[in-house]
């Protein structure tokens, strides 16, 4: 592999670049010139200015704000409903209405609803988030976890649900937990960390009322990598313990504890085989595993514990044409979750007769639920789209009618548009993409036009409710969601397309769909704003040190734009399987190669970028984003703006509360309103 020396975008820099630290990295000489940024204690200085220069230019944007929010807070109020469990005879969900900061854990029992837990009668700042819910077999006794900030560092708590009071002793160190009930309820499997780790997920047994200090260990030293991540299930037989371990987003092990056993053993190795598996279903003593195994569309398996290898598999529902996302079991009943250009359909397949019905769904949406008990007689889904915030139906074993038990409703939006579209990318790959306007929207490439995506981690942007899309369509823009290569829309084939050395092709892909909204007339490159989160917000800044000339600005929220020290900071060692290491020689050449942190170029007139970030973000450390910035700044030959928000009391955005998730749209909001509406302001002076 050819080896580059100091590339010029970095020795050019000076003298804002004087004094940067310099390392050589597997031949690479890499400077890292805001290296003191990392630290509170080199940046709060510099991000207390940067705030000043954030709130003078949106004061003179000309752009109203406390309408932005006024709005935006208005159709907060439509609330949400998600995250549905059944347990027995109840239905568990979280719902949020009205003005309530945070949602609530309710249930669903004998045609009534009653709330659970409600973080905001334990925090009237909205500041305590609900994380996560098991409930036990029955239904009388759930598992939740709270954090507060936005950290997701969870607290986990037992409620007994007849009596509406909390039980036993509260366990720390429980963020994403996952848990197993006993079948009489007398306590639980449970994933924890140890105390101060963010790696070293391991699976530990509580019995309530003991003293969680003394759990017993039962999977994980010895047997897991730090990074590897177990869930936890009860077998159908009541008896078996599953325990899927996710290693990486490529491959996951299954491993069982058996009655009678010491230790559990391991079923299948996806990482041997490197394939993925689902959390199987245990019938007739044989497991029903969701696999992409020579199947990157997956298929349904069935196997033998006795006989585990490959060879002894059972093919029960072949790879089809669209991959499969989701399977659940009630009876003799298979439900499967297709996504068929990440347009969710479901069918059910009889397992004793053969065949399958499909059961048709109210439109262009996405299954985000799907429930069902082995021994029970219905399914419950989860159903959304751009134009219906949630609703929860139920199909009975049997039969193919679907009964809407409840829903939320959105004023106004079914006047949306809904249209999607195939584009070519560079190298003549068809993408998907979904395009949101109002009726009457011409394409005579005056729209302002918002474009997002993520590209990655297997994850697909399917169709969901968004606010933020509502009030930029009831202002006349075009909102536009790109399916790029890295997420799952086709299955492992589309992910692999997008991971390691293969990043580029989601730049590329994102790249190409701002191409194709200003060749076919939606937008031209002063209309067209781009925002992404997380790894989209890498994306947004790949936008920015690839493709500067093809749009007006760009919003990165809680991004990763360092990708030569990211592995150091947080849980960061997890995405290492998806994006690589500079640790690694192989590897670390590419990561320089798109870096966006590296790759800025000084005498370049780059569009007007807006980075937020927040202190309590236990994923991606703020210091991307303030480092970003401030190589953005030193560069920046044009006079489009470049600005930073750093949130004190918030953190990757899950457990967001209301207002606070209103008042951080409506700014970035009236960033890119303030450059693609009229005639856009300049950058604040340098200091």
């Amino acid at each position: 592999m050819k080896k580059l020396g100091l590339p010029v975008a970095i020795s050019l820099l000076a003298p804002a670049l004087a004094g940067a630290e310099v390392e050589t990295i597997h031949g690479y000489r890499i400077a890292d010139p805001f290296r003191h940024f990392e630290t509170e204690e080199g940046a709060d200085p510099w991000i207390a200015e940067q705030h000043e220069r954030t709130e003078a230019y949106l004061r003179g944007s000309g752009v109203d704000r406390a309408a932005i929010e006024k709005r935006l807070d208005e159709l907060s109020r439509i609330g949400s409903l998600g995250r549905l469990r059944l347990a027995g005879d109840r239905i568990f969900y979280v719902k949020r209405q009205g003005d309530e900061e945070q949602p609530s854990l309710y249930v669903f029992y004998k045609g009534k609803e009653r709330k659970l837990v409600d973080p905001g009668a334990l925090d009237p700042e909205g500041k305590t988030a609900l994380d996560w819910f098991h409930p036990s077999p029955s239904g009388k006794r759930v598992v939740y976890g709270l954090s507060k900030d936005g950290t997701e560092l969870s607290v986990l708590h037992v409620l007994d649900v007849e009596k509406g009071r909390t039980i036993g002793e509260t366990i720390p160190n429980t963020r994403a937990a996952s848990v197993a009930w006993l079948p009489d309820e007398s306590g639980f499997f449970y994933t924890r960390y140890p105390e101060g780790d963010r790696y070293n997920r391991w699976v530990y047994f509580h019995r309530i009322g003991d003293d969680p200090a003394q759990d017993r260990l039962v999977f994980g030293e010895g047997d897991l990598e730090k990074t590897d991540w177990p869930y936890v299930k009860r077998a159908e037989d009541d008896k078996t313990l599953i325990i899927l371990v996710s290693r990486g987003w490529s491959a996951s092990d299954v491993w069982i504890l058996e009655p009678g056993a010491e230790k559990p053993r391991r079923l299948l190795n996806g990482a041997e085989l490197g394939a993925l598996f689902e959390m199987p279903v245990l019938r007739d003593g044989k497991f029903l595993v969701l696999t992409n195994y020579q199947a990157p569309r997956y298929r349904v398996v069935e196997v033998d514990p006795a006989r585990p290898e490959p060879e002894n598999w059972r093919t029960v529902v072949p790879e089809g044409e669209w991959p499969i996302q989701a399977m659940r079991v009630v009876g003799d009943e298979l439900a499967l979750v297709r996504l068929e250009k990440a347009v969710s359909t479901l069918a059910i397949h009889d397992l004793k007769k053969g065949g399958a019905r499909e059961i048709p769904m109210p439109g262009i949406g996405a299954i985000f639920a799907l429930e069902g008990r082995m021994k029970g007689d219905r399914f419950l889904v989860g159903y959304t789209s751009f134009t219906e915030p949630a609703r929860v139906m139920e199909i009975r074993r049997g039969k193919s009618e679907v009964r809407t038990l409840m829903a939320i409703e959105a004023p106004g939006a079914r006047d949306i548009v809904v249209e999607q579209i195939d584009y070519p990318s560079y190298d003549g790959t068809w993408v998907p993409m979904f395009l949101l306007y109002r009726k009457g929207v011409e394409r005579d490439g005056k729209n302002p036009t918002l474009l997002t995506g993520y590209g990655g981690f297997n994850v697909s942007l399917t169709p969901s409710f968004s606010t933020t899309a509502l009030y930029w369509l009831e202002r006349g823009g075009v909102y536009a969601i790109a399916n790029l290569r890295g997420g799952s829309e086709f299955g492992e084939a589309w992910h692999e397309a997008g991971k390691l050395g293969n990043k580029h092709q989601v730049f590329r892909d994102f790249e190409y769909a701002m191409r194709h909204l200003i060749r076919e007339g939606w937008t031209r490159p002063d209309r067209l704003a781009i925002t992404g989160g997380s790894n989209g917000g890498l994306l947004m800044g790949a936008m920015m040190t690839q493709a500067p000339e093809l749009f007006r600005v760009a919003v990165g929220r809680v991004g990763l734009y360092d990708m030569i020290r990211f592995q150091r900071f947080l849980i960061a060692e997890l995405w290492v399987d998806e994006y690589g290491s500079s640790e690694n020689p192989d590897q670390v050449g590419y990561l320089y190669g798109y870096s966006p942190y590296h790759q800025v170029l000084p005498g370049v007139r780059y569009p007007a970028f807006f980075g937020v970030t927040a202190k309590s973000d236990t994923r991606v450390h703020w210091n991307h984003t303030v480092k970003f910035v401030a190589a953005l700044q030193a560069a920046q030959a044009g006079d489009a703006p470049i600005l930073l928000y750093v949130e004190d009391r918030a953190g990757h955005g899950q457990g967001k509360g209301r207002t606070d998730r209103v008042r951080e749209t409506a700014m970035w909001m009236q960033f890119i309103l303030s450059q693609v509406e009229g005639k856009a302001i300049p950058a604040p002076e340098k200091r």
